[in-house]
């Protein structure tokens, strides 16, 4: 059971990348089409890109599918990066070896009788 765990998630964050990618991707394609348009593309662009690339559209007749686009990428990031985070956590607990919660030494074979105050 933790080994199928270990590989959703493995595939979760595949898929987070994938959708990076895609956003980058598209952010890219914006800022191009922005540049050969003739409006000013600055330096923040390309940062926003880098760092957070869901965010970078183009404006104009194409802006509604880059929109689209770029929150179907959004999506599809978070949605796999919460499934790789929960099955990272179920990874965890079934392969965790909790150490602390065995007893430590010899435990006795009758108890022990207490103290008499006479």
């Amino acid at each position: 059971m933790a080994a199928l765990f270990h590989v959703i998630a493995g595939a979760a964050l595949i898929a987070a990348i994938g959708a990076w990618v895609v956003a980058v991707r598209g952010g890219r394609s914006a800022l191009v089409a922005e540049r050969m348009s003739g409006r000013p593309v600055g330096a923040g662009s390309y940062v926003l890109l880098a760092f957070w690339p869901f965010a970078v559209g183009r404006t104009g007749a194409a802006e509604d599918a880059d929109r689209v686009r770029s929150g179907k990428a959004a999506i599809a990031f978070f949605i796999s990066l919460t499934v790789a985070i929960a099955a990272f956590s179920a990874y965890t607990n079934l392969t965790f070896k909790r150490d602390h919660a065995v007893p430590a030494g010899s435990t006795p074979s009758a108890p022990a009788s207490a103290p008499s105050k006479s």
